[in-house]
């Protein structure tokens, strides 16, 4: 992920996060506490329209103990004072005393005295008696009741009521002074306007003040029995909840004022961060880029001088790294191409100078070097000669180079290149190295110190004249000259075709193509039961078949493969080769078939990894096969070959003793070993019957092999008595030419269809 959207993220992800924050914190905090004001503002409410009901009532609760403690009154209700009502009792009286009706009742309840106000109701006569009445009824039905609302046929009704008294409060009352009053519109005006709340009066089922939230307003009940002293009614109102819908407002404009001031803080820190971070970073990021496509750390990233902030420092630092790559760049590549000791080019600089030199010149001369056992050097003189014996060649080396060029190519080996020379010309210099070898020897008494020097004037037009071929030529006059005395000098044009080096090295190549090209093909040699008859078993023997020479003999190429370190791959062929060939004859016929490891398959693991491939894949019966070692490999370590043969043995694979009594090992290795098979080797039976010594040798071997158990292969029978021999002395499997030599596959077949298979081995 690019810096440039990391920074992107991170920039979001931190408006998010604030406007997060105010969104889930904030905003509730917000909100909770206008809802707390707007509850407190509905308490505070509440107790206004309490407060007024509650003045309201006192206010006629005095008026009505004013009048009904009055000794005008008790003596008017007594009917001794008749001019009270026209003296007291007016429409403008109780116009001032804020009532709509007072009634006068006796000791029995009864009314003696009502009047109304006539504005506030426009009753007949019958109707205002009957309204007096029902009045009288319930005063005198609740006795105990001094103020209520009820639900009268005119709508609800206030009133109060007080005994009438002397003034000094003296009795006994006389009978019951009623006011009342309409809970008319006027009546709810008059409280709207003191306590500034559109209030209603109504019937109420609620015993308690109860405050409920819908459509998003407060709706308040205050059940007017908390004030009077019985009655159904209360009083309500709605509050809108100003400082919640006040605080919502704001916040929903301050966040959309944070969202568009969040975008366009994004929008100028991404301007920002682009113009002043991504960008330069880029710059470099693109710069590098070129250097590392370019592969030359002399590039530098580009500075700005004017800037001095973090990413010109980290400029700066880039640079000066690039500067320290460079100059341990250039001691990597003296290292790599300078021998430490000799301070000579080494192998690596050759390969430069050659292609150098290739382009321009026709032909260079080549001398190579090779001090003579100079292991010995170091062993018998020390390392510091050693090492004085080549630091005094490097010097001489450099002393006859001219414009040529000099290197140290191994340990005692070194390597003179001189554009153009001739072998006229390599030679003497090859003779004055020869002599200030000896001379140097002499002088500080390091006494058999020789070299071997090999010429070469190589063509350098010659299109497949590649380096490799060259030092190639080299290594070959180099060797030649070794195996033909050492202390000498022999040029490459001077060597025959058919010398030694030359054909182990293209049997090499051969080798290697023929494996690629399918060159190889398997003879069989069969293995047969003599009395009676029978086929039990082939031996698998690699053949091959060279496009140009024709056969080529096994004793010559197998110990070739040996020594290159092929033989494991031809008898990894040879395995999978046979094993598939042979599979269905091995069934019908019921044979075993054998092949040969070699020790470097057994040291390697090759063999024992391709077999349990072979036999996985194959299905083929691991009883009959049988794996052939050779007797004269099996010195070394014993417990190896033990673990080897052990493997075979958990597969069900049979094991042979092949060429036995060739080698330098005693029978004594036989009781270490699980054999099943001994194959004796041919030259056991070749003087036989004749030779009296191989006689009892053969005769004492068979009774040997048959006392231990061992199943025997008697190698190289080709006339009549040594087969009669063999058969005389043992029940020995015959193997040789007398029977059969090895055959292709397609004459294995025909002999073996002449043959049937009837001993189960």
């Amino acid at each position: 992920m690019r810096i440039r959207t990391k920074l992107m993220i991170a920039v979001a992800l931190n408006i998010l996060i604030f406007v997060g924050v105010i969104f889930f914190v904030v905003r509730p905090y917000f909100i909770e506490q206008s809802m707390e004001r707007d509850r407190l503002a509905v308490d505070s409410q509440i107790a206004s329209v309490t407060e007024t009901l509650v003045n309201r009532k006192s206010s006629l609760e005095r008026t009505l103990v004013d009048w009904a403690e009055w000794n005008d009154a008790y003596a008017f209700i007594q009917g001794k004072n008749e001019t009270f009502i026209d003296s007291n009792i007016s429409e403008a009286s109780l116009d001032n005393l804020n009532v709509n009706a007072m009634l006068f009742l006796n000791r029995d309840g009864d009314v003696h005295y009502a009047t109304f106000q006539k504005q506030s109701l426009s009753l007949t006569e019958p109707e205002q008696q009957a309204f007096l009445a029902d009045i009288a009824s319930r005063v005198r039905a609740d006795a105990n009741t001094r103020s209520t609302i009820y639900e009268s046929e005119y709508g609800p009704v206030f009133y109060a009521t007080h005994p009438i008294l002397q003034s000094d409060r003296s009795g006994p009352a006389e009978g019951t002074l009623v006011m009342l009053e309409f809970v008319s519109s006027h009546f709810v005006a008059d409280l709207s306007a003191q306590t500034k709340l559109p209030l209603a009066v109504g019937l109420t089922e609620a015993t308690d003040t109860t405050i409920t939230s819908r459509d998003g307003l407060t709706h308040v009940v205050i059940p007017l029995d908390t004030v009077y002293d019985k009655t159904d009614y209360g009083i309500t109102f709605v509050v809108e909840p100003t400082h919640y819908q006040n605080t919502v407002t704001m916040l929903r404009l301050g966040i959309l004022a944070l969202l568009v001031l969040g975008v366009g803080l994004f929008l100028s820190l991404l301007w920002t961060i682009h113009h002043v971070i991504i960008r330069r970073l880029m710059g470099i990021g693109d710069e590098l880029k070129q250097i590392t496509i370019e592969r030359d750390s002399r590039l530098r990233i580009s500075l700005n001088e004017q800037s001095q902030d973090e990413i010109e420092q980290m400029a700066v630092s880039m640079n000066e790294v690039l500067a320290a790559l460079e100059d341990t760049r250039a001691e990597v590549l003296d290292k790599a191409y300078r021998d430490a000791l000799t301070q000579l080019p080494n192998r690596l600089a050759i390969e430069d100078y050659f292609s150098s030199v290739r382009g321009g010149d026709d032909q260079i001369g080549v001398i190579g070097l090779d001090l003579d056992d100079f292991r010995r050097i170091n062993d018998q003189f020390g390392h510091r000669t050693g090492d004085a014996v080549l630091i005094y060649i490097a010097s001489r080396l450099n002393f006859y180079k001219e414009d040529g060029f000099v290197a140290r190519i191994g340990a005692d080996e070194f390597m003179f290149l001189h554009p153009n020379w001739t072998l006229d010309e390599l030679r003497p210099v090859a003779r004055r190295l020869t002599k200030d070898l000896a001379d140097w020897s002499e002088m500080n008494g390091v006494t058999g110190l020789t070299t071997t020097i090999g010429l070469d004037v190589f063509a350098l037009r010659h299109p497949h004249h590649t380096y490799e071929v060259m030092m190639g030529r080299l290594d070959v006059v180099l060797h030649e000259a070794k195996l033909s005395g050492k202390k000498r000098i022999l040029a490459f044009q001077e060597i025959e075709d058919g010398s030694h080096y030359l054909q182990t090295l293209e049997m090499e190549r051969d080798l290697r193509r023929a494996l690629e090209n399918d060159e190889f093909e398997l003879y069989y040699q069969p293995i047969v039961s003599p009395h009676p008859f029978a086929v039990r078993g082939v031996e698998a023997l690699i053949r091959w078949n060279h496009p140009v020479k024709g056969q080529v003999s096994p004793g010559l190429f197998i110990p070739i493969a040996e020594q290159l370190g092929l033989i494991s791959d031809l008898g990894c062929w040879v395995l999978r080769q046979a094993v598939s060939e042979m599979k269905e004859h091995s069934m019908r016929h019921h044979l075993f078939l054998s092949v040969n490891v070699s020790k470097r398959q057994i040291a390697d693991g090759s063999f024992l990894a391709e077999l349990e491939d072979v036999l996985a894949e194959t299905l083929f019966d691991p009883h009959l096969l049988h794996v052939e070692i050779t007797e004269s490999e099996v010195g070394g370590n014993l417990y190896e070959l033990q673990q080897f043969i052990q493997s075979l043995k958990t597969l069900g694979v049979k094991i042979s003793l092949d060429d036995f009594g060739v080698g330098t090992s005693s029978l004594s290795f036989l009781q270490s070993l699980q054999l099943d098979l001994i194959k004796i080797d041919q030259n056991f039976v070749k003087g036989i019957p004749e030779n009296t010594f191989d006689r009892a040798l053969l005769e004492g071997l068979y009774q040997t092999f048959h006392t231990l158990g061992l199943d025997i292969v008697t190698e190289g029978v080709e006339r009549p008595e040594q087969l009669a021999f063999v058969l005389e002395h043992s029940s020995s499997l015959i193997q040789g030419y007398h029977y059969s030599k090895p055959v292709p596959l397609a004459q294995l077949e025909h002999y073996l269809k002449k043959t049937v298979t009837l001993y189960d081995w």
